[in-house]
């Protein structure tokens, strides 16, 4: 494992017999301004953010997310201007983890050896992708890199794949990897929780060292309750984004909008249940 912000709160959770709230947001949405204020409240309740770097054609989003990437495109996203978010955002509070969630498409066209180093400036703690197959050698290029400047490479466990992909995966994991509690796009229904400890047990099976979190699903402080029992982390996304984009559409002020925002993480918060 490196030594990283991830693995720190996730440890610090772990002493503290409880499970860490991950929180995931589309980067420049609504807008970069509102974006910033967003991320910095959802920071006062959250363990760690997730912050998605928009991208027109994504294979694993739902479509409250694919809106979301749409308008923070036309408010002027691109990766550098997630990475430079990131740094803002960092720069003030430098132990706050914060992960970048894309797709190997925009990193690939930015440059991986220049999306590394820019990650390193920016503080990024962590690097998902959601779409980076083991088999590909960007993927292991991308890993290397990242390992090397101790940024934390997730890869994504779903229910569809064997214990022998989750080995390999293991192999690539120097912090957490994320479990999706069902095969498809994000936050289309309720998780499954059978399918959660099936991909933890096998984990398990083959890491005692490594974090889990887990997402996909997950909308309510019940929900949040149930996973935390079995997962070291759990994520939320699509509730928060969806939330996000109905104040917008109200014409609620950016402030008026992170105050909304950080109020349901805080609810949230409360399901992080004792184990």
């Amino acid at each position: 494992m490196i030594k990283n912000n991830f693995n720190e709160i996730l440890k610090k959770a772990q002493s503290e017999n409880r499970a860490a709230l991950f929180i995931f947001v589309t980067g420049y949405h609504p807008n970069y301004e509102t974006s910033k204020l967003i991320i910095k409240e959802i920071s006062k309740f959250a363990d760690a953010i997730e912050i998605g770097n928009p991208f027109n054609t994504s294979t694993a989003d739902s479509s409250v997310i694919m809106n979301a990437s749409e308008t923070a495109i036309k408010a002027g996203a691109n990766t550098q201007k997630i990475l430079d978010l990131v740094k803002e955002i960092k720069s003030e509070k430098p132990k706050f983890p914060a992960a970048i969630m894309g797709y190997l498409n925009s990193i690939h066209g930015y440059n991986i050896d220049k999306y590394v180093k820019e990650c390193k400036k920016s503080m990024v703690d962590a690097c998902i992708v959601v779409d980076s197959s083991l088999d590909c050698p960007e993927d292991d290029e991308l890993f290397k890199k990242l390992k090397k400047e101790e940024i934390s490479f997730v890869k994504l466990v779903t229910p569809t794949n064997d214990e022998n992909y989750i080995k390999k995966c293991l192999e690539k994991t120097t912090s957490w990897i994320y479990v999706a509690s069902y095969a498809g796009v994000t936050g289309i229904k309720k998780y499954n929780i059978d399918y959660i400890k099936n991909s933890i047990s096998m984990i398990r099976k083959h890491s005692k060292e490594a974090y889990i979190g887990c997402g996909f699903g997950i909308r309510t402080v019940e929900d949040v309750a149930e996973v935390s029992q079995y997962s070291d982390a759990v994520i939320c996304g699509t509730a928060i984004v969806d939330l996000i984009e109905k104040e917008h559409k109200k014409g609620n002020s950016g402030h008026d909008l992170a105050k909304k925002t950080g109020e349901y993480v805080k609810e949230l918060s409360k399901g992080l249940a004792k184990k």
